[in-house]
């Protein structure tokens, strides 16, 4: 039982203190809350009297940092350095700070206008400018300087907005330099090689000028060598030549006397390019056709051409020379067994084709085959130009009718048909191309082949046919 009563007085003893604890805990907190209260409305009454000479955002501003500090140093408020600066500030600028009150010196300042100072604090620009009097005593001192302070600021930051400018600038200028001494670098390069390349190309072309010329002096020795040959040939040649015109007349001379004297013992013949070859026997003038007496069997072709004569002593050669045209002239349209019928292609006024009329062609001939030689130039189509292609026009024309062209003039050659003498070009310069000298040659050997083979058939007495003979004798072509 004792100490069960023991144990229930410990236990009261410390609820009785808990019970005082806390109940002083509970008024101290009652204390000390009242005084939060009253601590928060001193500081609230502070801070708004504080408010009235600054607020928190002008607190942040660095330039009142920076007064801030300047009035700590000074062991001053801030009111106070702003308010001794302002002082000093306006006493430096009327240049009395020797003499007179603070009031005499804002008199002074009402004359004083400075457009800087106020553009900076709200001045629009008409009119004049406010004096610095006025600023000071129209607005609060916090306020004039919030404005310098603005406009120092922006004259800041344009500043540094320039300098930034001035360094970009600055930079793409190096940057511009670097650029364009690479440029002149890879330029003096590029150029260097170019002069190099150009170097190389004029050593080529020089050496290719000293290889022309040096050409061009061989072969000009040698076209000197080969047309002082070519000279020496021609003398060679022409002299051969006269010898032999020589000797040809000596032997002309002598046959001319042997054939004047065995001449009346000679029988000649009729030419047999003026042989008749048949005779007309049917004509009809409407259709303008005739019947001839040749056909198949006689070797007749389709397109022959005959001239037609009254009678066979009509072709004879004149005293020119020259055989006489005929009346008439046929080509053959349609070959029969026995006759041929054909087209009158031409006749003379007044003097028709008859039945009875002889006709010849001097390469036709139905028992045998006449050799032509054609040399010279022709003029088949009457256009008043001789040339060598409408030679090959007439060979073409005989080889058609029967006849046979040979190159060379052989002893079974029948008739030499000439046309005109080639023409000789003018001789070319001693300085003209081998080719134009070799082509100057070659017409002198065409037209010295020319004239030699008229003298081999007159004297041979070879039938001699130029164009307008053949074309007299064959009917035209």
């Amino acid at each position: 039982m004792a100490g069960r009563g023991g144990t229930s007085v410990g236990i009261m003893v410390t609820i009785t203190i808990l019970g005082l604890l806390s109940l002083g805990l509970f008024v101290s907190t009652i204390v000390f809350y009242g005084n939060l209260n009253k601590a928060r409305g001193e500081l609230e009454a502070a801070q708004q009297g504080l408010s009235e000479y600054i607020n928190a955002q002008e607190r942040q501003d660095p330039l009142i940092s920076t007064i801030a500090d300047k009035a700590n140093r000074a062991n001053k408020t801030v009111v106070g350095y702003l308010h001794d600066d302002l002082r000093q500030s306006v006493t430096a600028i009327t240049n009395r700070a020797d003499r007179g009150s603070f009031g005499d010196a804002m008199t002074r300042l009402d004359g004083v206008r400075l457009e800087g100072i106020a553009r900076a604090t709200g001045w629009s620009g008409q009119g004049e400018p406010p004096s610095l009097a006025e600023k000071v005593s129209g607005s609060s001192f916090e306020e004039l300087l919030r404005q310098l302070n603005g406009s120092i600021d922006l004259l800041y930051s344009r500043i540094q907005s320039a300098e930034t400018a001035k360094e970009v600038a600055e930079n793409d200028l190096r940057n511009e330099q670097d650029r364009s001494q690479a440029r002149d670098a890879q330029h003096r390069t590029t150029l260097a090689a170019i002069n190099d390349e150009l170097a190389r190309y004029r050593a080529e072309v020089e050496q290719y000028r000293t290889g022309v010329n040096q050409h061009r002096t061989d072969m000009d020795s040698r076209v000197a060598s080969i047309q002082g040959q070519a000279s020496s040939r021609e003398d060679e040649l022409l002299d051969r030549v006269a010898a032999l015109e020589e000797e040809k007349l000596d032997l002309r001379d002598q046959v001319e006397r042997l054939r004047g004297e065995r001449k009346s013992e000679m029988l000649e013949g009729r030419p047999e390019e003026s042989l008749v070859d048949g005779r007309v026997v049917a004509v009809d003038p409407a259709e303008r056709t005739a019947t001839i007496d040749l056909g198949t069997s006689d070797k007749i072709r389709v397109g022959l051409t005959f001239a037609v004569y009254e009678e066979p002593s009509a072709i004879r050669v004149n005293e020119n020379g020259e055989y006489p045209r005929g009346k008439a002239s046929l080509e053959v349209i349609r070959v029969d067994g026995m006759s041929a019928i054909c087209r009158v292609t031409s006749e003379r006024a007044g003097n028709p084709v008859v039945k009875g009329d002889v006709i010849a062609n001097a390469v036709y001939d139905p028992n045998k085959v006449y050799k032509f030689m054609v040399v010279g130039n022709f003029d088949v189509n009457r256009d008043g130009i001789a040339t060598e292609a409408e030679r090959v026009a007439i060979a073409a024309l005989i080889g058609e009718w029967g006849g046979v062209v040979s190159d060379e003039l052989s002893g079974d050659v029948d008739f030499l048909v000439m046309g005109a003498r080639p023409t000789l070009p003018p001789p070319p310069p001693l300085n003209a191309p081998i080719p134009v000298v070799e082509q100057f040659v070659q017409a002198q050997q065409v037209i010295a082949r020319y004239d030699e083979l008229f003298q081999q058939a007159a004297a041979t007495s070879l039938p001699v046919l130029n164009q307008n003979r053949l074309r007299t004798l064959i009917g035209g072509f």
